[in-house]
């Protein structure tokens, strides 16, 4: 049975091979054991917080095999967007007002802006390439929701998702090399370890004025907003949980920013609560979900359900070890589709 719980410090070790496995460009998962040590004790406090308004606190996650007790992925949800980034580009449009036939009626440009959106993060989504089936990413991904969904006073009314750019086998940004560079001569490679080790140097290196796109080469232009391959079913599949596209992209890569109203994602819209009943059956039958504890202590897996009353289910003895819960106690479940 695959679970997804909180992370503990019994998982440094693994949680620092997913950063160094993961592709460069994931800043939440730094390269660094240190730090990633400081994460996980940072969410350990978090999730033992009594929290009445969002604020700093970092939520981290680990898919189980309970089987063999191999770790397969991580994921994470922060409290507040701007502990993840504190810049980004905004693509606007600026009217020319030319009369001229031969004069563009409107110029578009990158700037500069301060993220100042009242929102949480869903980040740090990284599943290894042997767990990379049978749902799992999915599983990994909308886990989240239904923590968010059980523990709304944690969280923002809007929920944003900063997905990572294009970067080629050499690990080169093009986006980078057609914009950033002219304002700080490091390789992606290098700018990602700088800012491993200092952040506040990012102020420095941004272009103070707009950026015309007309002035950009063709390939730049085509990265702006472009999502990295491995990262595209990642994007599809919060735009169908009612995630869209911003006007935002990240300054160093270009990938797009998504947002949700925390109300309207598809995961916490419709997932609903029960109070369960526990069989020995296999209940191979039934239909299956995504089902969680709903407590702090999360716990949540793919299950099937038989639904007894519209407050009651039924669910069987694997599913209700894997989520550490007893016959009486209460589940929130979504469709895991």
């Amino acid at each position: 049975m695959i679970v997804i719980r909180p992370i503990k410090q019994k998982d440094h070790d693994i949680f620092s091979e997913f950063s160094f496995e993961s592709l460069l460009g994931m800043t939440n998962l730094p390269r660094n054991r240190e730090r990633l040590l400081e994460k996980i004790i940072h969410s350990e406090t978090s999730f033992l917080e009594d929290i009445q308004d969002p604020g700093e606190e970092e939520y981290y996650f680990i898919l189980e095999d309970q089987t063999t007790g191999r770790i397969g992925g991580t994921c994470g949800i922060l409290a507040n967007s701007a502990q993840s980034f504190r810049y980004c580009y905004r693509i606007e449009t600026q009217p020319t007002h030319a009369k001229h036939l031969s004069a563009p009626k409107e110029l578009k440009y990158l700037k500069v802006v301060e993220n100042n959106m009242s929102a949480s993060e869903v980040c740090a989504l990284y599943l290894q390439p042997t767990f990379r089936h049978s749902g799992q990413g999915r599983l990994l991904s909308l886990s989240r929701f239904l923590f968010i969904a059980a523990h709304r006073q944690r969280f923002r009314k809007k929920i944003i998702a900063e997905m990572r750019g294009y970067i080629d086998q050499r690990q080169i940004s093009p986006f980078w090399e057609g914009i950033g560079r002219h304002f700080c001569n490091l390789s992606f490679v290098e700018l990602m370890a700088q800012m491993e080790l200092d952040r506040h140097f990012i102020p420095e290196i941004l272009p103070q004025f707009p950026i015309y796109l007309s002035l950009l080469s063709k390939e730049t232009q085509e990265m702006i907003g472009k999502t990295h391959e491995s990262t595209k079913p990642a994007t599809q599949m919060l735009l169908q949980e009612n995630f869209e596209f911003t006007d935002d992209i990240d300054i160093f890569e270009g990938g797009p920013i998504l947002v949700a109203n925390t109300s309207h994602i598809r995961a916490i819209q419709n997932s609903s609560m029960a109070e369960i009943e526990i069989t020995p059956e296999i209940m191979a039958e039934e239909n299956e979900y995504i089902i969680a504890n709903d407590r702090i202590d999360f716990r949540a897996c793919f299950g099937r359900i038989r639904l007894i009353s519209e407050h009651k289910a039924l669910i069987n003895e694997e599913t209700a070890h894997a989520l550490m819960v007893n016959k009486g106690d209460t589940i929130r479940y979504v469709s895991a589709h």
